[in-house]
């Protein structure tokens, strides 16, 4: 799922630009894609009680190959970024499911080492279906390579799709993973949660995080393309920054454990807003696959930080769905509105503009966490 999803933006870069479209049509895309992906999210309740973890993995990868296997046949933009929508729709769900079980049967003192092994074998898919779609997407077979690409993992993802929906059939119903976490009857989020201090400031890290960390990626082909990198080479760059997404969660995830999220989180901010600088200032090769190396480092390997801070409040399992699904939800939300806002500043100003607002904001991110240190070292009155 990690891998496919990553591998959207990187196609997206080669089609706009093999249809004639640009930064601007990128952004819209992948906001409307994100929204799909957050609204649907909002269910994650639902496709917990009612169909458990596999059945809804099933259903999640199955979009993900009608979205990819459609796309392949693509002849405009329009149609392109409707199968990208359909695609990465349950995105969210997938996360929020793993998350909360993952959580509600991880020991506490040990949670940061889960999540980041979690999502650090995430991005093994990420390394060899991104790297492998940036390579054969910039050559062309008579035909775009993108569209070679589109057809072969669509294919492959609707026959996993079939394998892990037949193989849920033969899970026994008291087996842990077709179950859900007992609780309140409902099927959305509480919101009321966000009342509590506690819950309401690791959201609003988590937010500033989206907004300068989750479209590094999305807009870096064309940061490259603007720095005069030749479009073959920028696999390069895409297994550099997988490979440091790996490097970053499994590292930030022992951390965690052993220095506690909140510190973990603001070193890896600063140095995140540093590395930024230096990929907008820097033109040498070697210096900007380096960076990219090292953005991956910090910028993914907060993933595991913010899923274990959001969760420090909770005292009732049940709660763990409704917190990973708030908390989803308001980086959905970040995530539908940035592209669009720096597809339109890179077409007006520059790319290199929303590189520098990103610096900015994953620095702002670290206020929210810096309340939440001193809330919790102040005295009772």
């Amino acid at each position: 799922i990690d891998g496919l999803f990553d591998s959207v933006p990187i196609l997206l870069s080669f089609i706009v630009i093999s249809l004639g479209a640009g930064e601007k049509e990128t952004g819209i895309i992948i906001s409307l894609a994100i929204m799909g992906s957050t609204l649907l999210g909002l269910s994650t309740i639902f496709f917990s009680r009612y169909l458990g973890l596999l059945r809804s993995l099933s259903l999640i990868i199955l979009l993900y190959g009608i979205g990819f296997f459609t796309n392949a046949f693509s002849k405009n933009i329009y149609f392109t970024g409707f199968c990208f929508i359909i695609a990465v729709a349950g995105y969210c769900v997938f996360h929020n499911i793993a998350f909360t079980y993952l959580t509600a049967n991880s020991d506490r003192n040990f949670l940061g080492r889960s999540m980041g092994n979690f999502t650090a074998i995430g991005d093994i898919g990420r390394v060899p279906f991104a790297s492998l779609a940036a390579f054969i997407a910039a050559f062309t077979f008579g035909f775009p390579g993108w569209r070679i690409v589109c057809l072969a993992y669509g294919l492959g993802a609707i026959l996993f799709a079939f394998y892990i929906f037949f193989s849920s059939i033969n899970v026994k119903t008291d087996n842990p993973e077709s179950f859900p976490i007992a609780g309140p009857t409902r099927h959305f989020p509480s919101f009321s949660l966000l009342r509590n201090r506690q819950y309401a400031l690791p959201i609003g890290a988590n937010i500033l995080d989206a907004f300068g960390s989750d479209q590094i990626f999305t807009f870096l082909p064309y940061l490259l393309f603007a720095k005069g990198i030749d479009s073959k080479i920028i696999a390069t760059f895409a297994l550099a920054f997988t490979l440091g997404c790996i490097l970053g969660k499994v590292a930030c995830g022992r951390m965690v454990d052993l220095f506690g999220t909140r510190k973990v989180f603001i070193f890896s901010e600063i140095f995140m807003a540093l590395l930024l600088v230096i990929l907008v200032v820097g033109h040498q090769l070697f210096i900007i696959i380096g960076a990219s190396l090292l953005l991956g480092i910090v910028t993914k390997g907060t993933i595991p930080v913010i899923q274990t801070i959001i969760t420090e409040p909770v005292r009732e399992k049940h709660n763990y769905d409704d917190i990973f699904s708030i908390s989803t939800f308001s980086r959905g939300i970040t995530n539908m509105v940035t592209p669009l806002l720096f597809g339109f500043i890179a077409s007006f100003f520059g790319i290199n503009w929303i590189y520098s607002i990103m610096a900015i904001a994953v620095i702002c991110a670290i206020i929210p966490v810096l309340i939440m240190a001193t809330s919790a070292t102040r005295p009772a009155s």
